[in-house]
């Protein structure tokens, strides 16, 4: 019997059905896309945010999309951290789905509350007296500087609501239910961009905040976001249940379990360090970048949220892998866990190599909508293509990493990200710039090798099966 989006939300809409997630094995293309389609909505929806928040900016000047854009960098730091605990809990969960084990689904997705909320807690206070150290490191103006510590200390304030929201979206996604998600992306996104209108440019009655507006409009989006999470989940509306079949309250689960908290510390922080490198690689990325200027930031940043969209087939495709590897493997069926991941890996390059070509082609245009500087604009369309080249090796890192971590093989990926990132793209990019004196676009071109290195290893990885033995 086959995933099907439409059993989960029987379960959403009617209380009355049974509410435990069952297992789905499905396998063929159609069950890998019917999981991968609405991610890959709601992964388009946000990074339409996202291109109109650096839309808006951009009316600001190159200086404001370059605060913004690095500012966005260090507090991406902030979330590899809340990502430790979904990735453990998609693993465990459908290992539970697929294994009929209820008490393991409840109690994995209570405890990934609590842990989530200490974690979020316990890594954004630090930042928020570093905000203007942080932003400094990168080499660039003073301007820049001022904007994007602004950014960030409003931003850092939703980083609770935020690492709750990914333990709920990634809990109803390893049981099946890709959908919730996505319609609760869709009002959040709708919230974030009317918001972004209000406080970026001082309408209804508000003042023109600038930058900080944009911050403070992601902000209050996520706490409506976690909102509907709750509320949805309070009124039984979810395919995760908050009470027992007779109606009382679950009582497993809320009291902290150590046990609990290390099965998904130990899998979830390889995701997490990975997630991590992966920052910081890209902040001395960013660092050899400023040797170019601030034009050369901004391109780079305006093309990587461009290329973004390129990304969500990707992303799609990866939690297809991750659902349906993690729940085969909890009902022992080897074989169609070896399937689903190979076979998301070829839907993830066709899908991904088909966008960036499109993207490519409509490079200038785009790169316009989000400033009117004749270099920016020149620089940006180089980026683009440059890294168009990359896109089928960029789909198998996503598919095939996605397929590692729903088996509980988290600590490879991250392996690949610190040979790919740490040890090839930087000291190339390094050598380029600094000893053969290259332009940024050489610079640039650092990227394809690192896509490389990880595709390959990632498939090996993939293709040897020790992850079908990984014990989560």
């Amino acid at each position: 019997m086959g995933i099907e989006d439409s059993d989960a939300m029987t379960r959403i809409e009617d209380p009355a059905t049974e509410r435990t997630p069952t297992a789905g094995l499905d396998a063929s293309l159609a069950g890998i896309w019917a999981l991968a389609w609405p991610t890959m909505a709601a992964m388009g929806a946000a990074t339409f945010v996202r291109f109109t928040d650096f839309a808006m900016v951009g009316d600001l000047g190159s200086a404001a999309l370059a605060g913004v854009g690095l500012g966005g960098q260090v507090y991406w730091l902030v979330e590899s951290a809340a990502l430790l605990v979904p990735t453990g809990l998609a693993a465990i969960l459908a290992r539970g789905v697929g294994s009929g084990d209820e008490a393991l689904v409840d109690q994995s997705f209570r405890q990934s509350l609590l842990l989530g909320s200490l974690i979020s807690i316990l890594s954004m206070l630090p930042l928020f007296p570093l905000t203007r150290w942080s932003i400094g490191i990168y080499g660039v103006e003073d301007a820049v500087i001022d904007l994007g510590a602004d950014y960030l200390w409003w931003r850092l304030w939703g980083t609770w609501p935020l690492a709750l929201g990914f333990v709920f979206a990634s809990g109803l996604r390893a049981a099946g239910d890709v959908r919730t998600p996505l319609y609760i992306g869709l009002v959040t996104n709708v919230v974030n961009v009317f918001l972004n209108w209000v406080l970026i440019y001082g309408k209804l009655g508000a003042p023109a905040l600038g930058v900080a507006g944009s911050a403070m409009a992601s902000t209050i989006a996520m706490f409506v976001q976690l909102a509907l999470f709750a509320w949805l989940w309070s009124r039984e509306r979810l395919v995760i249940p908050a009470r027992s079949r007779d109606g009382r309250p679950i009582e497993i689960g809320w009291s902290a379990d150590v046990d609990m908290f290390g099965r998904l510390t130990r899998i979830g922080t390889p995701a997490a360090v990975e997630s991590g490198l992966f920052q910081i690689g890209l902040l001395f990325f960013q660092r050899i970048m400023s040797l170019f200027g601030t034009d050369a930031i901004a391109a780079y940043n305006v093309g990587a949220q461009v290329l973004a969209f390129s990304f969500i087939p990707g992303i799609g495709f990866a939690t297809a892998a991750a659902t349906l590897v993690g729940q085969q493997l909890g009902a022992r069926e080897l074989s169609a866990a070896t399937r689903s991941g190979w076979r998301s890996a070829a839907g993830s390059i066709g899908a991904m190599t088909a966008f960036g070509a499109l993207l490519v082609a409509s490079a200038e245009p785009i790169s316009s909508v989000f400033t009117n500087d004749p270099e920016v604009i020149a620089l940006t369309v180089d980026f683009i293509w440059i890294l168009g080249i990359a896109h089928p090796l960029i789909a198998i890192e996503f598919a095939i990493g996605g397929a590692l971590r729903g088996a509980g093989d988290t600590l490879f990926p991250m392996i690949s990200v610190f040979v790919g990132l740490l040890c090839i793209r930087l000291p190339l990019a390094a050598g380029l710039a600094v000893v053969l004196d290259a332009p940024v676009q050489w610079v640039w071109c650092a990227l394809i090798a690192d896509y490389l290195v990880k595709a390959v290893m990632l498939s090996l990885r993939f293709r040897g099966g020790r992850w079908q033995r990984r014990d989560v």
